[in-house]
């Protein structure tokens, strides 16, 4: 892919493009996972469509699909947009009472999947139909890459699958083997891997043939830099502290209880030193026990999920942002990282873990610092080192705002539009 020297002129004259792309709404973003669902994807399939100035329209649900509740909030999301936000009540079985069943319930499952099925496929054939839509994003392959296999009968529609990296890593019972993600994949006339880990990934699941572009995650970079920092330091009363800040999904992979164990080292040595965790998740009551046998509850914060109109200002109540993320037993990792952009775009240098796709979004000494994530006393060092090192913090906060701002969502729509119309 071509490297565009990414200079402030460039944004405008990329929303001038975007505006002249001919039709308006010829790509369907069809995707579960989107605000108010919170997440990573969730949060790149939105900006995309906000970037894209109304050339792209979302198909997505009503209802949460791990729970089947009503998703809180999603009039007030969808009339607040620049972008047509269209609703189904589900694309996907809810997955609270999955798992393998026998008998009557087995049946029952594959009866209400089947329907389900059935109303997504008339309502995207209904809307392909009335247009102008010359393409289909598939938002989540495991759960709805099946489509592909049926828009490959429409013609003049083009079919792209957006994969994050998670749906290639971790396993599935449902498909031990993979073949029925590599029989999606294979309908499709492009996919999208958002790094160069996740490119890999598909070229040795589904082979080196597979039609594989890689459009890395951006950020809203105008947003979080331009924002001012929020109350939250001094709420806590850590106006005079240097401030750790973490925010992602609570989950093992993301290496918050190492970062924890590290920090708990420093904090022994440091009286000044403090830590903010931000964000919700299964592992949250195991990293809170982590902080209570560390004896640092007093020096730790967790924030919880926050909205998403927060977060440009809760990044700068911290001093150096850290995620070091690890590879699992099982094979789960990270596939990006979009909050290591969000967090330069802050002003923030960050720490990332050296497994998954964060070296797409992390050059080591340039706008961060990798680490073995497994590692805590490679997770102490480096934050003892942006501790000690103000010199060293300001170079890669500096760089991170120019790495942040080369990667604005307006340059990452224009390309992902080119490809969905393709014209790459």
């Amino acid at each position: 892919m071509t490297k565009v020297r990414c200079d402030e002129p460039t944004i405008p004259r990329l929303q001038r493009k975007i505006n002249r792309v001919r039709q308006p709404s010829q790509v369907l973003l069809l995707a579960s996972n989107f605000p108010p669902v919170i997440g990573g994807s969730a949060r790149v399939y939105a900006q995309i469509a906000q970037a894209a100035a109304g050339h792209v329209r979302v198909l997505t649900a009503r209802r949460f699909y791990v729970d089947g509740r009503e998703l809180a909030d999603w009039r007030v999301h969808d009339q607040a947009q620049n972008y047509l936000v269209e609703r189904l009540d589900l694309l996907r079985t809810p997955l609270q009472g999955g798992g393998q069943h026998g008998g009557l319930r087995k049946w029952r499952q594959r009866l209400t999947d089947m329907i389900l099925r059935t109303r997504v496929l008339a309502a995207l054939f209904r809307r392909v139909y009335l247009g102008p839509v010359r393409c289909v994003c598939i938002g989540e392959l495991v759960a709805n890459g099946w489509i592909a296999r049926w828009l490959k009968f429409w013609p003049g529609v083009r079919t792209v699958i957006y994969v994050h990296g998670e749906e290639l890593t971790t396993a599935d019972g449902y498909d031990a083997d993979g073949a029925r993600r590599r029989c999606f994949l294979r309908a499709a006339d492009a996919v999208i891997a958002v790094s160069r880990f996740t490119e890999q990934t598909l070229h040795h699941f589904a082979g080196e043939d597979l039609p594989v572009t890689v459009i890395a995650n951006g950020v809203d970079f105008a947003r979080f830099e331009r924002a001012a920092p929020g109350e939250h330091r001094q709420g806590l009363g850590w106006d005079d502290c240097f401030v750790f800040i973490s925010v992602c999904r609570l989950l093992e992979k993301k290496g918050i209880d190492h970062a924890l164990r590290a920090f708990a080292r420093l904090a022994r040595q440091r009286v000044e030193v403090r830590y903010l965790i931000v964000g919700e998740g299964e592992y949250e009551p195991r990293l809170r026990r982590i902080a209570a046998e560390e004896g640092i509850m007093d020096r730790v914060a967790f924030v919880g999920r926050v909205d998403e109109g927060e977060l440009p200002a809760i990044y700068k109540a911290g001093d150096v942002f850290v995620m070091p993320n690890r590879r699992l037993p099982n094979g789960d990792t990270e596939g990006f990282g979009l909050v290591f952009l969000e967090a330069n775009a802050a002003g923030l240098p960050v720490i990332a873990g050296r497994d998954g796709g964060s070296v797409d979004a992390v050059r080591d000494e340039y706008n961060g610092l990798l680490v073995d994530g497994a590692s805590i006393d490679a997770i102490e060092a480096a934050m003892a080192r942006l501790l000690d090192n103000a010199v060293l913090r300001r170079k890669l906060a500096e760089n991170g705002l120019r790495h942040a701002r080369e990667n604005d969502w307006y340059r990452k729509s224009w390309e992902f539009l080119r490809l969905c119309l393709g014209e790459t």
